[in-house]
């Protein structure tokens, strides 16, 4: 098969295709005197000009980079924390490094309503990639998250980079922790220029800082534990506060009360803000 492509190169040296660069469709990569070409199973080709190229799916035997692989959606998974079954996975090893993706002044964290971390830059400054991985996703979002980058990785984590001005790489391009990912800017929903990181399993938010010790710039393990309390941390903060609901109370007078939100009360306690405030309910506030 490769020969018959090498014949056909050989006489339609410029024959344009057009790209399919999906994990199936790929058989082989091949030297030719008119550069790399990407080989696939209808029999056309596609020349790679210098670009990675995503595996092919015998390479992809744990099946991360072909389960729920789609380019043109944020999330994949749709599933609910709890039937998330509990695991360790590897951060890095000796072949997988660990990069962080900028450093600059940690303005928000990770709460309720904020599922990642907010890092101060300028516009122009480069983003790197954390981890090795595949480009599932690099587009322009409408959902607030802008010129928007999601990378999965080896060990089942996805990373998001968002707000970028300038994206500079590709759906499906194979990628090494510390490769450029885009430019810093303040793109979609974002009131000043910084970076919007986040990493998820199965789509499911982690918050980052769990897994980082931002100010040095590393892991603090090379492993991370998939937990119940990874997903669900403020149900294990000893340091919770609670109001006993009283007549007259409403969602609204407990938030300006509490420095916080409709929402986020509701997403603290998981109910709606239609829901009916029983006097007596304990609510968590903080």
């Amino acid at each position: 098969m490769r020969f018959i492509f090498a014949l056909l190169l050989f006489i339609f040296p410029s024959l344009p295709v057009i790209s399919q660069r999906t994990v199936p469709s790929i058989i082989d990569t091949v030297e030719t005197s008119h550069g790399a070409v990407i080989l696939y199973k209808n029999f056309t080709w596609e020349y790679l000009e210098n670009e990675p190229v995503m595996m092919s799916s015998e390479d992809d035997s744990t099946g991360i980079f072909t389960h729920e692989w789609i380019n043109d959606q944020v999330f994949v998974h749709r599933i609910l924390p709890d039937s998330v079954r509990d695991t360790i996975v590897s951060l890095i090893s000796r072949d997988r490094s660990f990069i962080l993706p900028v450093y600059g002044r940690l303005f928000r964290g990770f709460n309720y309503v904020h599922k990642g971390l907010d890092i101060g830059l300028k516009k122009g400054d480069s983003v790197k990639a954390a981890f090795d991985g595949v480009v599932r996703y690099a587009r322009y979002n409408r959902g607030g998250f802008g010129n928007l980058v999601i990378i999965r990785h080896y060990n089942g984590l996805e990373t998001y980079y968002a707000h970028l001005s300038k994206i500079k790489l590709q759906v499906n391009q194979v990628i090494k922790a510390g490769d450029l990912v885009g430019l810093g800017g303040s793109t979609g929903r974002s009131r000043a220029p910084h970076l919007h990181f986040e990493v998820r399993y199965k789509d499911v938010p982690i918050d980052p800082l769990k897994m980082l010790d931002f100010d040095r710039q590393k892991l603090i393990s090379d492993t991370l534990a998939i937990t119940k309390k990874i997903f669900y941390p403020s149900d294990y903060d000893g340091k919770a506060v609670y109001y006993k609901i009283k007549s007259g109370d409403t969602l609204g007078k407990l938030a300006r009360k509490y420095h916080t939100t409709i929402k986020a009360l509701c997403v603290m306690n998981k109910i709606k803000a239609t829901t009916n405030l029983k006097i007596g309910r304990p609510l968590r506030v903080k």
